[in-house]
């Protein structure tokens, strides 16, 4: 890289991939403001490969050039038809562990202590220490194992394998514009292929997350601003649409801490985004996506104080959110649970125990695993009424929202030897067979967003494909 070139202008490296990235050539744009590193271009070519989904009818067309509100809208905003007679008539919710029930149960005389199970949870002996026998930092983190375990797969897995990458492969050779879409849009987009993902800026394609941390205009909106001197993230329609959202996708994209980013002159880390998250905690608020960044970038003892003087850390995060509903939560509340497992998965990657916040969080996680399955359609669709009740709407826009947020969660969050269960064999099913029949369907890009995000962790964590690395492979794929 030249001397000269602004350090916002690379591209973002995940903390944990070790691949060879190229160096990139600065370049400053006609009204002096830094350009953007520029990505790696491809042609695109489809080809017919599609299951035809069952009882779906042609999806309506999408609202709003971003649809910022219908993605985020609360549960049972939308009239679904009646579900047919194999859909249970009620299921009832499932409820946070008391602080009785967080306690875990005595080890049994035979139990692994190597072993993390709701038993045994709290005595896991620690994996990833140095030679001093620190636990490893943050930088040392992945939300979702490393890869894939190698195993011999079933010609029907190879032909799911491929069937993925094509269409995972379809979408990244068809970037988001930067002109079109506004930081929210662009944020939706970004999270699907993380630090791989490109937009298209100025006639050119560039790094999605590079181009929001230099600020760059998006539909001629800024994300960032400086207020008194210090780092904010703008809120409301088309930016920021909750508290902590940008830091939670950067942490979701595994971007390091000292990743630069420069406003109006002025020059931070992500490290000042985090420290600004860290201040704003309020109680009683939604600290869902806050949960999710903070677990990734800080030490699990952290303490601090926010600006009202109140003592924080992420136990009393996870409690926070254990008091609050996840029916009505942000997509049906599928974020409030990813806040969870994100904060148990950065708990156990540590070697470090789980136990009190982290026990309770993991248990009503895994109760909702279940209570979410028998809310799933016959056609390997969930709920379109989320976890409110069972619905089976004929609208595909909201099917297709409901259900990529589901595989979305289960796939961050189930355990490996859960990714291949029938059930969630049918929704991965179910979305990337709407996404390859509909390709061409202008979807809400939020919805679009977290279903590809949902298809590219389960090919991740099933087939091994790794962040970083990902550019390389579906760059130069057919699509689908």
């Amino acid at each position: 890289m030249a001397p000269d070139t602004p350090p916002e202008l690379a591209v973002p490296k995940e903390e944990t991939v070790e691949a060879a990235w190229p160096a990139v050539q600065g370049l400053e744009s006609k009204q002096g403001e830094p350009a953007v590193v520029e990505g790696d271009s491809a042609d695109a070519t489809a080809r017919e490969h599609v299951e035809e989904p069952t009882s779906e009818v042609a999806p309506t067309a999408s609202h709003g050039a971003d649809g910022e509100a219908s993605s985020e809208s609360p549960a049972g905003s939308a009239a679904g038809q009646a579900v047919g007679s194999d859909q249970p008539s009620a299921v009832p919710e499932p409820v946070a562990p008391s602080e009785d029930q967080r306690r875990p149960a005595p080890l049994p005389a035979t139990a692994n202590p190597t072993t993390t199970t709701e038993a045994n949870a709290s005595a896991t002996l620690p994996k990833d220490r140095d030679a001093a026998g620190k636990v490893a930092g943050p930088a040392a983190v992945r939300d979702v194992p490393d890869r894939a375990p190698e195993r011999e797969l079933s010609p029907s897995m190879l032909q799911l394998r491929d069937r993925i990458r094509g269409c995972l492969s379809y979408f990244y050779q068809r970037p988001e514009d930067a002109s079109k879409r506004s930081p929210w849009g662009i944020m939706h987009g970004l999270i699907t292929f993380g630090v791989d993902t490109d937009v298209i800026a100025d006639g050119r394609r560039v790094n999605a997350i590079a181009l929001l941390c230099a600020n760059r205009p998006c539909r001629n909106m800024k994300l960032l601003e400086v207020k008194d001197g210090e780092l904010r993230v703008r809120n409301g329609p088309g930016y920021q649409g909750h508290e902590g959202q940008f830091l939670h996708m950067l942490a979701l994209s595994k971007v390091k801490s000292d990743y630069p980013i420069r406003v109006d002159g002025h020059e931070f880390t992500v490290a000042d985004l985090i420290e600004y998250e860290k201040k704003t905690c309020r109680a009683g608020s939604e600290l869902t996506f806050k949960l999710v960044a903070l677990s990734h970038y800080l030490d699990s003892d952290a303490t601090w104080t926010c600006d009202r003087g109140e003592t924080w850390n992420i136990p009393r995060l996870i409690r926070e959110e254990l008091a609050q509903p996840i029916v009505g939560a942000a997509c049906g509340g599928t974020h409030r649970l990813i806040g969870y497992s994100a904060a148990v998965n950065v708990r156990e990657k540590r070697g470090e125990p789980v136990d009190g916040e982290y026990l309770r969080a993991k248990k009503y996680v895994r109760a909702y695993h279940e209570y979410g399955f028998k809310l799933q359609n016959r056609d390997g669709s969930f709920s379109t009424s989320w976890f409110a009740k069972p619905d089976n709407s004929g609208d595909l826009n909201r099917k297709l929202q409901t259900t990529g947020h589901f595989l979305e969660w289960l796939a961050f969050s189930l355990p490996d030897d859960e990714l291949t269960d029938p059930r969630v064999l049918k929704t991965v099913n179910f979305v990337l067979t709407s996404l390859t029949k509909y390709r061409q369907q202008d979807w809400e890009v939020g919805h679009l967003g977290h279903a590809v995000r949902g298809l590219a962790l389960y090919n991740e964590r099933v087939f091994g494909d790794k962040p970083g690395e990902r550019r390389a492979l579906l760059a130069r794929r057919p699509g689908m």
